[in-house]
C-alpha cells in the first residue's frame, strides 16, 4: 500500500493541499485491486470501512515531512459515501 500511496502523492504538483479522502477516492478509482487486498487484511466486525481508512491515513502520515506536511486545520470533504466529514489535510512538499 506504501508504494500505492506514493504513486498518487508523487502526481500532486507540489504546493498542493489535499485530504485523505482524496487519496482513498485515488486509491478505489485506480488502485482498487491493492485497496481490496489491503482491505482483506482488516478483521474488524462492525465499522471496516472505517478501520481501513483510518488506516489509509496512517499510512499517508508515514510520508510526512518528507513528501507532504500535514496542515493543522481538517477539510470538510465528501467520504466515499458522499458524506461530508471532516479530514486530515496534507500540503505536497
Amino acid at each position: 500500500m506504501q508504494n500505492v500511496i506514493r504513486t498518487i502523492i508523487e502526481k500532486i504538483p507540489s504546493g498542493r493541499i489535499f485530504d485523505s479522502h482524496y487519496i482513498i477516492d485515488q486509491l478505489i478509482k485506480n488502485y482498487s485491486d491493492e485497496y481490496l487486498a489491503y482491505a482483506g487484511n482488516f478483521n474488524a466486525t462492525t465499522d471496516r470501512t472505517l478501520v481501513v481508512h483510518g488506516n489509509i491515513g496512517k499510512d499517508i502520515a508515514k510520508f510526512n515531512n518528507t513528501m507532504i506536511r500535514q496542515l493543522s486545520d481538517p477539510s470538510w470533504s465528501e467520504n466515499i459515501h458522499g458524506n461530508a466529514s471532516e479530514c486530515t489535510c496534507w500540503l505536497k512538499i
